[in-house]
């Protein structure tokens, strides 16, 4: 195993997201971590607000900015798959509205170096909440448990470079996009959870629906045949 970093692809959907995507940027501009081993791609994907304006005035010139006129999640994430560095090993799709802590590509390529006889492909890390308190707290770590538990993700997927080469999102659902590309990724290595300091995700959906409600929401969501969720739109709260 060589010495050298990995390279991270950070792949960033934003639709509407004028409230948090600078935040974001923000915090990707104060990565420890070599500049010439990561890289940027910001989608932005069909917004109607103030987005592309934060992004303009936030993001590094480093960075790389391509606009889609039609919205859709899987469509934005597929369009950054494309635009991924040859040199790239590992591709994270980051929600706009979660940050990242200085450390944490130093954390992760430590992590997956340390655990590159086990194939891993996939996987997911600890969220911490913002804004904090201390039922958000409680919350977030009931949530970490679950996806531990159930091999699934939320705001961030980590994904090995080289599944990407002919596996992408599924373009027909607006929702759930994540889980299946995960299950395809499960056919081929394996899923691995890091618990981190780190990683914030807005609590912004909780606070819309209440913690309890959006558990249920999750749920119905999650149960709904294929075929059901092709048809079905995710609530956006913005």
């Amino acid at each position: 195993m060589t010495d050298e970093p990995l390279f991270f692809s950070i792949v960033i959907p934003a639709h509407n997201e004028e409230a948090y995507v600078g935040k974001l940027l923000t915090s990707l501009g104060q990565l420890d971590y070599p500049r010439d081993r990561f890289e940027v791609i910001v989608v932005q994907n069909g917004s109607t607000d103030r987005t592309g304006e934060v992004i303009a005035t936030t993001a590094l010139p480093s960075f790389q900015v391509v606009a889609q006129p039609e919205p859709g999640v899987s469509k934005a994430k597929n369009r950054g798959i494309d635009l991924v560095s040859e040199a790239s090993d590992w591709v994270i799709f980051l929600d706009a509205d979660t940050c990242l802590g200085p450390t944490f590509l130093r954390e992760l390529d430590q992590f997956l170096r340390a655990h590159a006889d086990r194939n891993l492909g996939h996987g997911m890390v600890s969220l911490l909440p913002y804004p904090d308190s201390r039922v958000a707290r409680g919350w977030y770590h009931f949530y970490n448990v679950a996806n531990r538990l159930t091999r699934t993700t939320r705001s961030i997927q980590c994904i090995r470079r080289d599944l990407l080469r002919d596996i992408r999102f599924d373009e027909t659902l607006a929702f759930g996009e994540d889980t299946k590309m995960l299950a395809e990724c499960s056919r081929r290595s394996r899923f691995f959870y890091m618990d981190t300091h780190s990683v914030l995700s807005s609590t912004r959906r909780f606070e819309e629906y209440g913690w309890m409600r959006q558990l249920f929401i999750w749920i119905y969501l999650t149960m709904l045949p294929y075929r059901r969720k092709q048809q079905m739109k995710y609530p956006a709260i913005r």
